[in-house]
């Protein structure tokens, strides 16, 4: 399998437990730490509801959606146990339109996952 972000092959290591159990990560050690996940979490109250934000990473990393999304796991069983009353979104990247657009669509209660955001700082809502 080859690293989605620079192209090279993803080594994992192979014993007789684990030989055929399907790959699940698409990218490699090198692009891992010189990338590496920084969560954050956010609580934004909306019309009719809140937003918990959830934001895996920091910095845009170009062609990553498919490179972490392994890594989305342990979001999704969060939300299947502590959330299932909120509606659940993904998106790659986030900006403040579109914040402002899902404040004005009245939802309700918001799960947002996304892979990084392009709010600047001091920004406000």
């Amino acid at each position: 399998m080859l690293c989605e972000i620079c192209g090279n092959k993803v080594k994992t290591k192979r014993t007789i437990l684990n030989l055929f159990d399907p790959e699940i990560h698409h990218i490699c050690e090198n692009c891992y730490m010189q990338y590496p996940l920084t969560p954050r979490n956010q609580v934004i109250p909306i019309e009719d509801g809140i937003i918990h934000h959830y934001s895996m990473m920091r910095n845009e990393v170009k062609n990553s959606g498919i490179a972490y999304m392994s890594f989305m796991k342990p979001y999704v069983v969060q939300y299947m146990m502590h959330y299932d009353d909120f509606i659940f979104l993904y998106k790659d990247e986030i900006d403040e339109d579109f914040l402002t657009i899902l404040d004005s669509l009245k939802l309700g209660n918001i799960y947002l996952l996304t892979l990084y955001e392009n709010i600047k700082k001091g920004e406000k809502l």
